[in-house]
């Protein structure tokens, strides 16, 4: 059975943050990723993955979306600001074991040149790396295709890459996105998969052109997601997808893998 992790910022939308962790585990996840866990207080949040049998496995460290800091790690001048949101991570993480955490860039700043971004940006992953100390995160990088939003500091698995050598840290590592890659990289997502296998340290589904489910798009995800697996991919498959109607009869499609997805009954 492989294993996928919702993601409550795009799934049980309908349900408050709280009830989704319930409705996760009813149709048989024993994971789930979540951008901002940090709207929930530590110790809840760790009664909630306890109380229903669920890993976190994915989020990204703070940064104020709403207000248009979309990423601290590649923004120069912001080390200190970054130093803290990093610290506030690392508290979470410890407390609630996390798997993976997206160390976002943001887009290269007007007036900023993107080398100085890069260094930017090596210089903050090599200091929440170095902060985990033995822990078992993984530190990640995740290119981000302009079609959804522009400018960001690497767009491209190879420019992540160098930037992930750079840092030369054995848990500094790559997300591997299936919406992203499919507007950014040449050739097929089953070449880059294995050209990158090394420093990929988590898998994330979405479909194009609407990044929805499995079924809804033009890439076959699910194949995608059995190589993965099949390659030794032992995390599970974030579902960083939007809906294309509901939550539960979007996922309809996992009761073929051994989930039990009911839309008439999802609470």
């Amino acid at each position: 059975m492989i294993r996928f992790a919702p993601n409550f910022y795009h799934l049980f939308l309908e349900l408050p943050l709280r009830d989704r962790f319930a409705a996760a585990a009813k149709i048989g996840c024993t994971a789930i990723e979540y951008h901002f866990p940090y709207e929930l207080p530590k110790d809840e949040l760790k009664s909630l993955l306890d109380g229903h049998g669920l890993e976190f496995t994915y989020c990204v460290v703070p940064a104020d979306w709403a207000g248009g800091t979309m990423g601290l790690g590649a923004q120069p001048g912001r080390q200190d600001e970054f130093r803290r949101a990093a610290d506030q991570a690392l508290d979470y993480i410890t407390h609630c074991d996390f798997y993976s955490i997206n160390v976002g860039a943001g887009p290269v700043p007007p007036g900023e040149s993107r080398e100085r971004c890069v260094e930017t940006y090596i210089e903050n992953l090599g200091y929440i790396a170095r902060a985990a100390g033995s822990h078992r995160c993984k530190f990640l990088l995740e290119p981000v295709t302009a079609h959804r939003i522009a400018d960001w500091t690497m767009q491209t698995m190879a420019q992540a890459c160098e930037i992930v050598e750079a840092v030369d840290m054995a848990n500094v590592g790559l997300v591997y996105d299936t919406f992203h890659m499919r507007y950014e990289e040449s050739g097929t997502l089953s070449d880059i998969m294995d050209e990158y296998w090394p420093l990929i340290g988590y898998v994330q589904i979405g479909n194009p052109p609407g990044r929805h489910e499995p079924g809804e798009g033009e890439l076959d995800l699910l194949w995608l997601a059995r190589r993965a697996v099949e390659k030794g991919y032992t995390g599970a498959i974030g579902m960083e997808l939007d809906p294309s109607k509901d939550t539960w009869s979007s996922l309809i499609w996992m009761n073929e893998l051994g989930y039990n997805v009911d839309p008439g009954n999802r609470l």
